[in-house]
């Protein structure tokens, strides 16, 4: 089965063009994809609208620009990257033929805890393929390793600011991975930040 993994980055709604333009994205790849479902990945990360994940409102769009497409399933329970592709993991199929969707500018990250979760890859083997994919030309071409490909859209008008926290937040959630107490450190902040705590 060709199962599509969604990294989502908060609740949807209209006034986001570029959140709508990676809906749009991903839409898009179901079909080019042929994908049999995809996992979007995102929970009650809002407590402003605490009966709405960001995988319930990501569907909710979806639906709409995809309507004979019904493999949908939904991951709510997450609220860092490490999480969104944990628990994406146990809803996938050892077998199954995976493409996972990010942000451009996480790409990296992705790459990493993409083989850490998904392909039980150790850390000198993760390291390895991403020195490799870094010696590429194009690095906004899918990564490709064995079942896993991830692709990465570009959304627009990126800060510096942004560029710098997201630089950050890669090191953090790769440490995170081989550290329990820093995870338990990453979910605490990510908590605060949404305003979750």
């Amino acid at each position: 089965m060709k199962v599509g993994v969604a990294l989502l980055y908060g609740l949807y709604n209209s006034d986001n063009a570029g959140y709508q333009g990676y809906l749009n994205f991903i839409s898009q790849k179901i079909k080019t994809e042929k994908l049999d479902k995809i996992v979007l990945c995102g929970g009650f990360t809002d407590p402003n609208r605490p009966e709405e994940s960001e995988s319930s409102t990501a569907e909710k769009y979806l639906r709409k620009v995809t309507e004979d497409f019904e493999g949908y399933v939904l991951e709510n329970s997450s609220i860092t990257t490490n999480q969104n592709l944990e628990f994406a993991s146990k809803k996938l199929a050892p077998e199954d033929e995976v493409v996972v969707f990010c942000d451009l500018i996480r790409l990296a990250k992705v790459i990493w805890i993409s083989q850490y979760f998904l392909l039980k890859e150790s850390q000198e083997n993760i390291y390895k393929s991403i020195v490799e994919f870094t010696q590429k030309k194009d690095l906004t071409k899918p990564f490709l390793k064995k079942n896993l490909t991830v692709m990465a859209y570009d959304f627009p008008n990126r800060t510096k600011e942004v560029t710098i926290q997201q630089s950050f937040a890669a090191l953090i959630d790769v440490f995170a991975l081989y550290n329990e107490n820093f995870n338990e450190m990453n979910i605490k902040q990510r908590k605060m930040d949404f305003g979750l705590s």
